[in-house]
């Protein structure tokens, strides 16, 4: 071998035999640095509360904005620095334990550590649905203590699989988990030196923006409404019925809607996602909602033009508002003479077909997976159980890994907890049904891991579990969501405590401290969204479960009514009755068909003209489009598509030193202000509404009345005959 050969077998020994890995992530590691630092404590708590409030308020507005982990890391460096310059150094002993509230400067794997803390605990819960569903269409509370075991056992049983999937899924140099890299980067650009002479520095443009973002959110949010909704066709063409459809952006198609509201704008992340794949997002979007729901309603498919075009709602065939309580007994169970006299269930035309599209993205994902990924993905689990430790693994290897017991035990006591709530609350769900739940879970977690692991491509098991629980316990509706909760969840927080793993893996944070920081973000999370969901819900009831209309627009259930949805239509109905026999949405079913189909053509395209770029045709992206309305406004669509175009496509290409500069920065200040700046609005003048002007005009702030449109008789328009 000579000097050459030797030199590159020494460079790959010192760093990841993957490229974008090499070139991210760094190879030195202090084992000194402390991480579960009183700094830890109060900043890591105070930020998960923060999100976890913060995402619960927003889930019940009608753009929903995620919390950026981006503001947790940007905000909590200066807070860390200050606090590491102000506590005091002084160290103290109790009862032989020797701690300082400052033991030196504010480091990089205590502030990492603070924003897995956030990231595990400062969303909204997934089973917060279930009881918001329960309270508002059921008349049901399972009560405090019911209701924390109820989110803290689909929070935390996951974490139980997560011990056994370290081997596949974490140690192995191939599991990039491509999401971590961008956090890896920022926490080197934040701890390291900015050079000189090079602009605003970095934190003092965050401070200038967020401060900016919040002072103009409150024209959209509390002075001026109508900016967050601007309906052009509905003030062209005031008394025209279908100009009011065609423009709405809560309630219609949004076309030539504009919004200048950054909880709109941003909902789809316009500034972090690659062109390419927003192209693909807003090409679903666009021809779903200005081409194919046009088409639904001109030609009355599905009986359009009886019901709300993009509405969440469910229907009888007389046009009403479905009247769950005329079909179900006294245990919530569908009773099929009730059934029987009364109505077959119907769907606005753009919720059924959101239905086919998730029916088309579960297939054309694991195509395209398959398509582009089989041969990776076959290798690194080959690899993942005989492949040689990179240098980061090595690193590691000087911390004390996580026993195996705690893991178990864990799953162990969230598992009895669960079989508790199931058995105990008014559920409906049985034991069994629950261990079925978490059998689908543990089944598909490693090969959808995988995937994720590699391709950053994420497959649901919603619709799955819904599918699976609505033939086997059929009629009861609480059941089949809570089983959709614990075998949808139990995955997703698995792979979420996994990939935070990789996350210490790459930054060297002790493995049993990062498990320690995930845990308890997840429980605290899990506390405060269940304060915010009793107060949101005992001070909005009516508006919430639509008794009573919003004004502004802005407050309203969506995302529970969707689950409430999914509870009549796979738990009550079931999918026999829904999409099986005589139903006249049974030719949704083909798009299982046409989704394992659909990426091919594409696939042989790249094949034959590898340079033509058929590869950045992506079904399952495009198919996320397709459903983004009714599950969100369309106010997003227009003024997001140009924010995108011109960062992540003018600005990228042209002035490419600030959007590798700036770009990220400013994303995560224009969440934060907007964040901000809601919660104050809701805390201070939540009993002081903004005088009445143009600008908050009543019946409702878009000034679109939906009102107008001329319902005719039913005449169902059957695609299976």
């Amino acid at each position: 071998m000579d000097d050459d050969d030797e030199d590159d077998d020494e460079e790959e020994e010192e760093n990841s035999p993957i490229e974008i890995v090499a070139a991210t992530v760094s190879t030195f590691d202090d084992p000194t640095l402390p991480c579960l630092t009183f700094r830890f404590w109060v900043l890591g708590t105070f930020f998960t509360m923060l999100g976890a409030g913060v995402s619960q308020m927003f889930y019940f507005r009608s753009n929903a904005l995620i919390f950026s982990v981006f503001f947790v890391q940007l905000v909590s460096y200066p807070l860390g620095i200050f606090m590491a310059m102000a506590l005091p150094r002084r160290r103290f002993n109790l009862l032989g334990w020797s701690f300082s509230f400052n033991p030196g400067p504010f480091n990089m794997k205590e502030h990492m550590a603070i924003g897995v803390s956030a990231n595990a605990g400062g969303t909204a819960a997934y089973a917060i649905d279930i009881l918001s569903v329960q309270r508002l269409f059921y008349d049901q509370d399972l009560g405090p203590l019911g209701s924390i075991l109820l989110l803290l056992t689909t929070q935390c049983i996951g974490y139980g699989m997560a011990g056994i999937l370290r081997r596949f899924l974490v140690t192995p140099a191939n599991m990039i988990w491509p999401s971590n890299l961008v956090q890896v980067a920022l926490y080197n650009t934040l701890h390291g030196s900015e050079p000189a002479n090079r602009g605003m520095k970095r934190q003092t443009f965050f401070l200038v923006v967020a401060c900016g973002a919040f002072v103009y959110q409150l024209l959209p949010f509390y002075i001026a409404p109508v900016l967050s909704s601007m309906a052009i066709l509905c003030w062209i063409a005031p008394k025209n019925g279908v100009a009011q459809l065609l423009g709405s952006g809560y309630r219609g198609l949004g076309m030539l809607d504009l919004s200048f509201d950054w909880s709109a704008i941003g909902s789809f992340g316009p500034l972090y996602t690659p062109w390419w794949a927003q192209l693909n997002f807003f090409f679903g979007a666009i021809v779903t909602l200005w081409i194919l729901a046009p088409i639904f309603y001109f030609t009355n498919m599905w009986d359009a033009q009886r019901f709300d075009l993009a509405s969440p709602e469910q229907y009888d065939e007389d046009g009403g508002v479905f009247d769950l309580a005329r079909v179900l007994n006294d245990k919530l169970e569908l009773d099929t003479a009730k059934l029987a006299a009364y109505s077959d269930l119907r769907m606005s035309p753009l919720f059924a077909f959101s239905y086919g599209t998730a029916f088309l993205i579960i297939t054309s994902t694991l195509t395209h997976v398959f398509l582009y990924y089989r041969h990776s993905i076959y290798r690194q689990f080959k690899a993942s159980r005989k492949e040689k430790e990179d240098i980061h693994t090595r690193l590691m290897r000087a911390y004390p890994d996580v026993p195996i017991s705690w893991y178990v035990g864990i799953f162990v006591v969230m598992l009895v907890a669960a079989i508790v709530v199931c058995e105990v609350y008014p559920i409906g769900l049985p034991w069994w049904g629950l261990l079925v739940a978490l059998l689908v879970s543990a089944v598909l977690v490693l090969p959808i891991g995988i995937i994720q692991a590699v391709s950053n491509n994420r497959i649901g098991l919603n619709v799955i579990t819904e599918l699976i629980c609505g033939y086997m316990l059929p009629g009861r509706p609480i059941a089949n969501v809570a089983f959709k909760a614990y075998g949808y969840m139990t995955m997703f927080q698995c792979l979420l405590l996994v990939e935070d793993m990789k996350l210490g893996h790459y930054m060297k944070i002790p493995p049993r401290k990062m498990f320690i920081v995930q845990l308890w973000g997840t429980i605290v999370g899990a506390l405060v969204n269940y304060g915010v969901l009793d107060w949101l819900l005992t001070t909005k009831f009516d508006i919430l479960s639509g008794k009573t209309p919003d004004p502004t627009g802005q407050w309203e259930a969506r995302n529970t009514k969707i689950f409430y949805s999914a509870s009549i239509i796979w738990g009550v109905m079931g999918p026999t009755r829904v999409f099986g026999g005589n139903s006249p949405y049974q030719a949704l079913l083909w798009f299982f068909l046409i989704g394992a189909l659909l990426p091919v053509p594409f696939y042989l395209l790249h094949k034959r003209y590898p340079n033509g770029k058929w590869h950045l045709v992506n079904i399952p992206i495009m198919t996320i489009g397709t459903i983004a309305v009714p599950q969100s406004p369309s106010n997003f669509l227009t003024c997001g598509f140009i924010v995108a175009f011109i960062f992540q496509y003018y600005l990228y290409r042209r002035q490419h030193d600030w959007w590798k500069r700036y770009n990220y920065v400013l994303s995560a200040a224009l969440d934060a202000g907007t964040q901000i700046c809601i919660m104050f609005v809701v805390v201070a003048f939540s009993n002081t509404p903004f005088p009445t002007w143009i600008g908050n005009s009543l019946p409702n702030t878009e000034m679109c009345d939906l009102s107008l449109l001329v319902h005719e008789e039913p005449r169902m328009i059957d695609f299976n005959s």
